[in-house]
C-alpha cells in the first residue's frame, strides 16, 4: 500500500499531523519508537505554557492563532480537559528586551495585555519578589496545556479517522526522491507520497545533515507552606528576565508544586545524542532553578521537591524549521523547536499537512524555511552555536536515494 502521508515521530507535532491528515481523508501511517505520550523527548512533565505574547517574534503570531483554534477543537472533539486559563505575565525591566518584544508582538497580534508597574505587579501577585524597576506584561488569556493529554487526544482522533499508528517501532532508514518516500523498519519497508519528519531530538538520526543540536533542560517542582497561593486561580504562568533573574514558571496545576525552569542564560549541557539524556537528575540540573526560586519566589521552599530531565532540539538561530527543502520535495521537515515549540505544535502539525497535501500553506513560513541556513549566516542567538551552512546538508538530502 502506498500511503498519502507518512508521519515519522508521534510526539506533539507528529500526533497533531497524524490527526489533521487523517481527518482530511488522507491515508496515514505513523511511526513512533517509544510508547504513546512517552517521557523520553521534549513533550512531557504534565504542563506547558500557552501564551500569545510572543517575544520570539511577530512571525510566530499566525502559528499561535491557528494553534489556539486547534487546541480548542482537539479539546472539544476528544472530550478531554487540555487547557486551563491562568493568565500569564512577562516580567522584566521596562526598557528590557523581554518586555519590549512582548509588548510589540502583542500589539502586532491584537493580543489583550495589561501593563503593571512594580507596585501593581506586587499587589496583584505578592508571590513575586518584584524589583523596583520591574514591570509586568499581563496576558489574561494565557494558561497551561496538558502535553501528554494533548498527544493522547490527537493520537486517539487520528486512529478513529483511520490512521495506522505504529508504536515501539524504530524507523531505520528513509529513502526519498521527487515522487515519494520509502520508510524502512529493519527489513520491512513502507511507501508514501510524502513524509512529515517530526522526530524531535532524534531528527538527525535520519537526517544527520540538519544543523540541529540537543540540549538537556530540567523541569523542577517546588513546594511552599501556602499551597493555595500558588494554585492556578491565584498564580499565573510567567517568564522573567531582569536583574540577573532568568526563568519561567507554571502554577501548581496538578498537586506536584510550582514548576520552574531556568532560562536560556543558565548553563545547560549539550548532548552528543538524545539517548544520552538518560542520566539521573543532579545538582547541575536543580541548582539554577533553586537559585531563581530563592531570589524570586520567597513563598516557596528553594529546594527541589521533584525534577525530571527534558531536552530541546535547537537550531543555530533559535527559530523553528518548518518546510519542504527545495532539494527534497517529498519531505516536510518540522524541528528545531528550541524550547518554545509546544504551544505551537497543533498548528505546526496542521501546516505540515498543508505542505504534504497542497505543497503550500497560507501561513508565512519564510522565517522557518529549512533552506534559510544556506541563504544567510546564523543570527547568533542562544542555542546551537555556530553558523553552519545548510548548503551541504541540502545537497546530501538530494543524494539520499
Amino acid at each position: 500500500m502506498r500511503y498519502d502521508v507518512a508521519v515519522l515521530g508521534l510526539g506533539a507535532v507528529g500526533a497533531s499531523a497524524a490527526w489533521r491528515a487523517a481527518e482530511r481523508g488522507c491515508s496515514v501511517i505513523g511511526f513512533e519508537q517509544f510508547t504513546p505520550a512517552h517521557a523520553r523527548g521534549s513533550s512531557h512533565g504534565g504542563s506547558r505554557i500557552f501564551r500569545k505574547t510572543l517575544f520570539e517574534g511577530i512571525e510566530y503570531g499566525a502559528l499561535v492563532d491557528r494553534a489556539e483554534l486547534l487546541w480548542g477543537r482537539l479539546e472539544r472533539e476528544s472530550g478531554a480537559a487540555l487547557f486551563r486559563r491562568t493568565g500569564g505575565v512577562c516580567i522584566g525591566a521596562e526598557d528590557g528586551e523581554l518586555v519590549r518584544d512582548a509588548v510589540r508582538c502583542a500589539a502586532a497580534g491584537g493580543v489583550e495585555v495589561e501593563l503593571l508597574d512594580a507596585d501593581a505587579l506586587a499587589a496583584q501577585y505578592p508571590q513575586f519578589a518584584v524589583a523596583a524597576g520591574d514591570i509586568g506584561v499581563l496576558e489574561p488569556g494565557a494558561g497551561v496545556l496538558d502535553p501528554e493529554g494533548c498527544i493522547r487526544a490527537a493520537l486517539e482522533l487520528a486512529s478513529v479517522a483511520g490512521a495506522d499508528l505504529r508504536f515501539e517501532t524504530t524507523v531505520t532508514a528513509l529513502d526519498h526522491d521527487d515522487d515519494g518516500v520509502r520508510i524502512w523498519v529493519g527489513a520491512e519497508s513502507f511507501t508514501a507520497r510524502r513524509a512529515i519528519v517530526a522526530t524531535g531530538a532524534w531528527f538527525t538520526d535520519l537526517l544527520p545533515e540538519l544543523p540541529l543540536r540537543v540540549q538537556r533542560s530540567a523541569s523542577v517542582w517546588f513546594a511552599g507552606e501556602d499551597r493555595s497561593a500558588f494554585g492556578p486561580d491565584r498564580f499565573p504562568t510567567f517568564v522573567w528576565e531582569s536583574d540577573g533573574l532568568d526563568g519561567w514558571g507554571i502554577p501548581d496545576v496538578d498537586g506536584r508544586g510550582v514548576k520552574v525552569g531556568a532560562g536560556p542564560s543558565a548553563p545547560k549541557p549539550w548532548l552528543d545524542h538524545a539517548s544520552a539524556n538518560d542520566y539521573p537528575i543532579g545538582p547541575a540540573d536543580t541548582d539554577p532553578p533553586e537559585d531563581f526560586v530563592r531570589r524570586a519566589l520567597p513563598g516557596l521552599t528553594p529546594k527541589a521537591a521533584a525534577a525530571v530531565a527534558c531536552m530541546n532540539s535547537k537550531s543555530p538561530d533559535g527559530d523553528f524549521v518548518i518546510g519542504t527543502p527545495r532539494s527534497a520535495p517529498s519531505l516536510v521537515l518540522t524541528g528545531g523547536f528550541s524550547g518554545h515549540g509546544f504551544k505551537h505544535a497543533s498548528a505546526v502539525g496542521d501546516i505540515a499537512v498543508d505542505l504534504a497535501t497542497d505543497g503550500t500553506s497560507e501561513i508565512a513560513l519564510t522565517r522557518f524555511s529549512p533552506d534559510r541556513f544556506s541563504e544567510a549566516p546564523s543570527r547568533g542567538r542562544a542555542g546551537a552555536g555556530g553558523s553552519t551552512s545548510a548548503a551541504d546538508w541540502l545537497g546530501r538530502l538530494r543524494r539520499r536515494r
